[in-house]
């Protein structure tokens, strides 16, 4: 089969960004005129604007209104952190599924899925082990839509967006999440084999649909003693 040929303004966009990471081009200098290059890698204008375009939209560059484009200042003021769980644990973990049951929304469900109180809620609970150890307990809530049951394998092994889009057919535009260091309750101590008054940390995520709506809420508790979170800063976002 062959491989696609990348479009010729994916390629001007790459040959620009080399020239900034390999530091050819300086941050705040200005980059040759549209024309120039246009010139230069013998393409129209508007080929030359589509490549420009997306190097703005991955922060590499940006405009000035009568003058042209310059190189962005490199920032390392951004994290990104793989949400999954192996990613986060840096290690295989073996997941039980505990619970699987519909509830009544309480407020905190309210609050955070945007449902009415008392609306139909499926909930999911298991256990992440690590060599017969349990690491952290996964909540992880959903509108209930009837008579579309989900499968338990599935819902013990796929990670928890795709759960969400596959359950609600709805795309996963954004996903809002904290961390922060809780006391565990008595049947989080009991459930996560620590002693009492043990400390924890709390990873929640909400995910929302292209309308701002949230359509899935997660929450993961973790063993203090057994986590550590761990993120990339690149100095840009390195899309392209």
């Amino acid at each position: 089969m062959k491989s696609r040929v990348k479009a010729i303004y994916n390629q001007i966009a790459d040959d620009l960004k080399g020239k900034i990471m390999k530091g050819d081009l300086s941050p705040r200098e200005m980059l040759p005129s549209q024309s120039q290059l246009a010139t230069t890698y013998g393409v129209s204008q508007m080929t030359v604007r589509q490549g420009l375009g997306l190097l703005v939209d991955d922060g590499y560059i940006y405009s000035v209104w009568g003058k042209g484009y310059f190189v962005a200042e490199p920032t390392l003021d951004t994290i990104f952190i793989n949400l999954s769980g192996e990613n986060f644990f840096r290690q295989k973990l073996s997941p039980t599924m505990n619970k699987v049951d519909v509830l009544r929304a309480d407020q905190t469900m309210v609050n955070k899925l945007g449902v009415q109180r008392g609306a139909m809620i499926l909930r999911t609970q298991l256990t992440l082990m690590l060599d017969q150890v349990p690491i952290a307990l996964d909540y992880r809530y959903i509108p209930y839509r009837k008579g579309e049951p989900l499968l338990e394998k599935e819902l013990q092994y796929t990670d928890f967006p795709n759960i969400v889009a596959r359950h609600t057919n709805l795309v996963v535009a954004k996903s809002n999440f904290t961390i922060e260091a809780i006391q565990l309750c008595e049947a989080e101590v009991n459930e996560l084999e620590v002693s009492s008054g043990a400390w924890g940390l709390c990873i929640e995520q909400v995910l929302y649909d292209v309308t701002g709506k949230p359509i899935g809420w997660s929450r993961m508790v973790c063993r203090s003693d057994r986590y550590k979170v761990s993120g990339v800063a690149q100095s840009y976002s390195g899309k392209v």
